[in-house]
């Protein structure tokens, strides 16, 4: 926070960010939702560390649908001992 902003405006910031919240929970959005918004709204910091360090911790919580960017973040030493399984009924 920058220090030559007034504490009324710090409040005042703070009281309308409230109200966005409040406003985004009137739409009745599930869990999951608010996580994934969360998410949305980190991935817009301008502070790419702050961001990078919210999203990781929120995608705990989250399922993930896009196979290859979760086997994109693991680091696999050897991929030699990968192997593909087929699952049969």
């Amino acid at each position: 926070m920058s220090k030559d902003r007034s504490t009324v405006k710090i409040l005042n910031d703070k009281k309308e960010s409230r109200e966005i919240s409040k406003t985004i929970l009137d739409f009745g959005v599930t869990e999951e939702q608010k996580i994934d918004i969360m998410i949305n709204l980190a991935l817009s910091l301008e502070s790419n560390d702050n961001m990078k360090e919210i999203v990781s911790f929120l995608k705990k919580f989250t399922i993930n649908f896009n196979t290859e960017e979760k086997e994109n973040n693991i680091n696999v030493e050897d991929k030699s001992t990968n192997t593909n399984k087929i699952i049969l009924d």
